[in-house]
């Protein structure tokens, strides 16, 4: 419902339009200031440009400083009164009191933006349906995407690219987008069942998959079901950082090898091309696996805890109940998709990685030299641009990007602190690999004093095979050399990690894993514009590479 002056209801929670908004601010100013006019009301309305999830008292700041332009002086509590009425509520303490009930904000992006505010997820299921139903009117389509963040949750669906005359090339269309009011930090926590609602309408009646709320169930239900036997607590907002992880292991005893990683859609496209070699494809159900002829398919939930170096990793197998429902969907989404499941993702976008950091670990050392290359202190830098620092080698990533671009030094990476060992996870086994390199664009590699020639030579041609092998996995993602309609299965790349490791051992060697920024020139790339800045961030695998004995007598000593 939307509220009007006339019909301003206690209840109001959805928003105003600009004209709606003059309107409500006129007819309450007007009659304290008989020379405001509707006009000067729209204007002022436009100026102050509230938003449906903002608190009353900070738009009623803004108001007062706008109506002061037109020589309207009110007091605080009128322009209370005036902010509360420009956000749909008949008066302030009908704001006040609905507000405090509010949790979510819905935006409908086919609705010109339209947005509005409910209590509780429960509340907006029927309106997820709604807007799914009318897309699907507007637009069939076989998927809707849900992706989530710590402050929001974006249905999208995928159409195919507008500049691109290929029907095998798509791009994401958002339908709507839910976040939060305010610092919620357990906003999350009812959102399965109202996305189960969801599902449930379009995948039960054949309209479409709901891709991405397996992950989202199974985050939410782990604490619950397993208590402290998970080294760290597994809970509905780490859904942006997890994904489902398929597994063939023939026997129970055998840890297999990866399949497929990220979310239904992805993991089904890619067991339907890991099964082709099968004489049936005919899935049956053996406890918490799946089998087809004599594969058996193990389903896994991988989940990252952000940290600056070595994410922590939470991995375990999902339950029998579990699988059977991702099995009894998978049967749906065969019948929806005429009988094989094909999709075009293949790497799931996580928050970990796949955003820039608030902070980032300079090497203050090389920083200085730079700096001083450039004729130039720290405190007269700081004077420069007007923002007073300590000197620390943590540093917000507007500063270090700022310093850069003003240094402009020949290797800009090597400003990044390389991690000591300490701070890095050693690799005994590729699960943490195999969770980092879909999301790593680089490789650093670092090799004790003393390693005898060939050995090193060893290591820099397996780093380069496993460097090679990651940007041709990129590649082929984007759609380079590779037919669409014979892709490359994801297995494929997934032991990469597992063959590095098991080269080094070879030659008695080990290596500790971590994360580190990684900066690329765009010169060349993408056009130069003015005042723009000429790198790409991403991220660098590093490894510090070792001889058993040797690391094995660091740790220890680390220890002691």
């Amino acid at each position: 419902m939307t509220a009007s002056p006339s019909s301003a209801s206690a209840d109001a929670v959805n928003p105003l339009s600009e004209q709606e908004q003059a309107l409500a601010l006129w007819t309450y100013v007007h009659p304290k200031a008989p020379r405001f006019a509707l006009d000067d009301a729209l204007e002022v309305a436009k100026q102050v440009a509230s938003r449906i999830d903002e608190e009353p008292k900070s738009i009623a700041k803004r108001l007062r400083v706008a109506l002061a332009s037109k020589g309207i002086d009110i007091k605080h509590a009128s322009a209370l009164e005036a902010a509360a009425r420009l956000l749909g509520y008949f008066g302030w303490h009908a704001a006040r009191r609905i507000a405090s009930k509010n949790r979510l904000k819905l935006t409908a992006m086919s609705d010109m933006g339209r947005e509005q505010l409910f209590t509780d997820w429960r509340e907006i299921a029927s309106t997820l349906r709604a807007l799914c139903d009318e897309w699907l009117q507007q637009r069939p389509t076989r998927v809707f995407q849900v992706r989530f963040g710590p402050a929001y949750m974006m249905i999208s669906v995928p159409v195919p690219k507008q500049d691109d005359g290929s029907a095998d090339k798509v791009e994401m269309w958002p339908v709507l987008v839910v976040n939060p009011v305010g610092n919620d930090a357990g906003w999350l926590d009812d959102a399965p069942a109202a996305l189960e609602t969801l599902r449930r309408h379009l995948e039960e009646t054949g309209k479409a998959i709901v891709d991405g709320v397996a992950v989202l169930h199974l985050c939410g239900t782990a604490t619950d079901l397993l208590g402290g036997l998970l080294p760290q607590p597994v809970r509905a907002r780490d859904v942006c950082n997890s994904e489902l992880v398929l597994v063939r292991a023939d026997d129970e005893l055998d840890p297999g090898y990866e399949i497929a990683r990220g979310d239904e859609m992805t993991c089904w496209s890619q067991f339907e091309l890991a099964i082709d070699d099968h004489k049936t494809r005919e899935v049956i159900l053996d406890g918490g696996a799946w089998r087809v002829g004599a594969g058996r398919y193990v389903w896994q939930l991988s989940t990252l805890y952000p940290n600056d170096v070595v994410p922590g990793l939470v991995f375990r197998e999902i339950g029998e109940i579990d699988s059977a429902k991702l099995c009894r969907r998978f049967r749906l989404a065969r019948r929806l998709f005429k009988d094989k499941v094909t999709h075009h993702e293949h790497t799931k976008r996580l928050e970990y990685l796949g955003t820039l950091a608030e902070n980032y670990r300079v090497d203050l050392r090389r920083l200085l030299l730079e700096m001083k290359k450039a004729g130039l202190s720290w405190d007269e830098y700081c004077a420069e641009v007007g923002e007073p620092r300590p000197m620390v080698p943590n540093l917000p990533v507007g500063f270090v990007f700022s310093i850069l671009e003003r240094l402009k030094p020949e290797d800009p990476n090597a400003i990044f602190t390389r991690p000591a060992r300490s701070e890095l996870s050693r690799v005994d086994d590729d699960r943490l690999l195999r969770a980092l390199t879909p999301r790593i664009d680089h490789v650093r590699y670092r090799l004790p004093v003393g390693v005898p020639a060939d050995i090193k030579k060893t290591v820099h041609e397996a780093i380069e095979e496993f460097s090679t092998s990651m940007r041709l996995q990129k590649l082929q993602e984007a759609g380079n050399f590779v037919d669409p309609k014979n892709p490359l299965p994801y297995l494929v790349y997934a032991s990469d990690g597992e063959e590095l490791r098991l080269k080094l051992a070879e030659y008695g060697l080990v290596m500790h894993a971590g994360v580190m920024p990684h900066l690329f020139s765009t010169k060349g790339v993408i056009e130069q514009l003015p005042n723009t800045w000429p790198f790409a961030i991403g991220n660098s695998l590093f490894l510090d590479i070792d001889f058993q004995a040797s690391s094995d007598r660091k740790e220890n000593k680390v220890a002691a």
